[in-house]
Parts: C-alpha cells; structure tokens; sequence
C-alpha cells in the first residue's frame, strides 16, 4: 500500500468497567435500526445475536453453526472500525444486497424495495465467497494507480495557473515593446488587455483551483478508505470481508468515473495577441487595435482513461460500411433497432424495440459485452455527461451507467 495511508487496529475486551460484561447489540437488529443487546455470538459467523435471531439464525443460515455465550470469559472479539462503510448513505442501514443490473450498486433492504425490486440480478452480499487475497492485490494496485493520477493532475492544474500567470506577464512585455513607438495609445492598449487578461485568469484560476480540490478528494477518500480495508483485511469477520469487498467494487467504480469525468473535461486557454494588419500606418490612427485571443485546447490527460488506454474525443469520422447486423441471441426475434446513440469514445449504444434490449457496438461494430435487457419495449436512447444513457420507455425513462 501507499506510504500515505495509515491503519489502526483496536481490541476491545471482553470486560467491562461496571459489570465485567460486554453489552453489544444484535447485528440482525443492527440492520432493522434496533439496539436489542446480544446474548449469544455465533462462532462459526462471528456474528452476535439476540436469543430470537439466534433461531432464525440457525434456520436460514446455510452451514454448522456453534453458539456460546457473548459473556464466556473465555471469548475475545477483535472489532474492525468500518467508518461507515458498511452502510447505506441514503438510509442508515446495513447494506445487504448487490444489484449486478445496476453497475454493482450496494444497497439495503429499503433500498431493495425502492428500487431494485424490478431488478433480475440482485445478490445477498452474505452470500458471496470472500477473496480477499486476489481482492486486496486489485486494491493495491488501482489505488496506487488512481491516487498517482490525482496527484499527477493536481500537480497539473497547479502548473497551468502559473503559466497562465507567466503568459500574461509575457503579453504585457511584448505589449511595452511595441509601446515604444506610440506610448499613449499603447498605454491604453495595455490597460484594457491586463484587464482581459485578470478576468481570463481569475475564471481558469477558479476552474482549476476546483479541479485540484476535486483531485485531491479523490486521493483523500480512497487513502481513508484504504485505513479500513487494511482492518477488514486483517483483523475483519467472514461478513465484514464480503462487504467491504463490495464496497471496494463500487468505490472502484465511483473513482474511475470521477477520474474520467475531470479528464474529458480537461482543456487549456491560450492566450495571444492578434495585431491588426493595418499596424504598419500606427501614425495615421486615431486609435489601435489589439484583441485578446483566445483559443481553448485539449489539456494533455483529456481522453486519458484511468487504464491507460487513450480514447481519441475528436469528431468521428463515418465511412460507409456495407451492412451492420446486430448480435441475435437465443430466443431473439427479428432485430428492430428504434434508436442508437454515439459515446464520446466512439462506441454505439443502440436498443432493440423487438428484444427488448440495449447493446454496445465498440470502434469494430462489434458487441461488447452482455446486452442490457428491459422488461418493457424501449423507443430510443441518447448519450448525456461522459458515460450515461437514457432509454425512453413507455411509461418513463431510465437511466444506464456504463464502465470503458
């Protein structure tokens, strides 16, 4: 891991300062928002239980499960701080569910009801095989590798506000130069130039100042986070591992998108002055002319994925292909397409009226990935912000993230 990151690692003992016993809550009431104090813990789970969930426990629970008092003075529990995340943002409650048909989102028992009970791919959390080895090898790596990209475009934007500051100083130089022949109309030349130029600087100064501190929150995040995965790796239960290996998912996730959208929204001003043709008869005019121009350029990350793999952002290039037929599937009708939609990396979102479902067509025309299916007919699509589309269907729209 980073040098930045720090980890902590706290005990709790079984003894308390009034009783010699330890009150702990119910981890089944935990995620129903009660605080029924927990009598038994299940060695095999590491979980603590209530004497009612205890039976159901036993019940549902595939596997062996052993019971001993939480209160035995023989039982030791090392508690793993998740800082939260093991909880729904929107709700409080203990996450539960992944919902694959919605880019992995994590998401409680409220959320489920809301909005995923449509949903074909939903996954108990619990349920999953930890693989914290392979998943702590991915961490390291993507971490390592995001937290570099931010650093990289802070140090970046820090580095244009300075050039900007040196360009102007540079125009206002060439600005005396030329002043040297007629000082009063350049004087009032350079005035109304500087006064371009402090209001151009200070908009990208404000642009870039909040493009580092996204960048900087960025690292910040994923470092905190690291502090409480290194704990859910070493000292957490088998649940703990699970969840925290679904949250790394999403945070994963939720990184790469931010790191892409600052990329694509990457440009540079340049700034010159464009004299007028007419400069060569200065002594004839009552007045000069000098515009500021300015010319707005690709930064060098724009198009730059977290993957290292370039994405050209330019305008596409159509050239006439002889035919394009969609991938049919078992159980596909005929194809339909009632709508297709261009991503800014070159790839076709189209859906499929017939079969009910929408695909991506990469640089090829060839299918990437599984296509997404809806329950419903879609009409057409259309492509907004980096990565998203919106499919109307009948009785509304709904929105599709997708991964690069």
């Amino acid at each position: 891991m980073a040098s930045g990151f720090g980890y902590s690692r706290r005990s709790v003992a079984v003894d308390d300062a009034v009783g010699g016993k330890v009150s702990k809550t119910c981890v089944p009431c935990e995620r129903d928002q009660k605080t029924t104090t927990a009598s038994l813990t299940c060695t095999t789970c590491d979980e603590r239980l209530c004497h009612d969930c205890s039976k159901h426990h036993k019940k549902y629970v595939p596997g062996k499960h052993v019971f001993v008092d939480i209160n035995a003075s023989d039982y030791v529990k090392t508690l793993v701080d998740m800082k939260g995340y093991d909880r729904c943002k929107d709700h409080s409650r203990g996450l539960v569910y992944v919902c694959q048909d919605h880019n992995k989102a994590l998401c409680c028992d409220e959320c489920l009801f809301n909005n995923h009970r449509k949903c074909d791919r939903v996954e108990k959390i619990l349920q999953s095989t930890p693989n914290n080895g392979q998943q702590s090898a991915l961490f390291d790596t993507e971490v390592r590798r995001i937290v570099a990209e931010a650093e990289r475009l802070a140090i970046e934007s820090e580095k244009k506000v300075k050039e900007n500051e040196k360009l102007a100083n540079e125009i206002c130089e060439e600005i005396d130069n030329k002043k040297k022949c007629v000082m009063a109309m350049f004087d009032e030349a350079k005035t109304r130039i500087r006064r371009e130029l402090s209001a151009g600087n200070a908009s990208d100064k404000e642009r870039l100042d909040k493009r580092k501190v996204i960048a900087n929150s960025i690292k910040s995040d994923l470092e905190g986070f690291g502090a409480v995965f290194k704990q859910v790796k070493e000292h957490g239960t088998d649940n703990e591992k699970r969840i925290i290996n679904a949250v790394t998912e999403s945070i994963l996730t939720n990184s790469h998108i931010r790191i892409n959208e600052m990329k694509q929204s990457d440009y540079t001003v340049s700034r010159a002055l464009e004299w007028d043709p007419q400069m060569i008869s200065l002594f004839n005019m009552n007045n000069i002319k000098v515009e500021l121009k300015v010319t707005r350029l690709p930064g060098p990350s724009q198009g730059v994925q977290s993957s290292g793999r370039v994405v050209d952002t330019r305008s596409l290039v159509l050239k006439q292909e002889k035919r394009t037929v969609l991938k049919r599937e078992k159980g596909d009708n005929y194809t339909w397409v009632s709508g297709l939609t261009f991503l800014p990396d070159g790839r076709i979102a189209a859906v499929d009226n017939w079969n009910n479902k929408c695909v991506i067509l990469d640089a090829g025309l060839q299918q990437s990935g599984p296509p997404y299916r809806f329950k419903e007919k879609p009409s057409d699509v259309t492509c907004y912000g980096d990565t998203k589309l919106a499919v109307t269907l009948k009785y509304g729209i709904f929105f599709i993230y997708t991964i690069l």
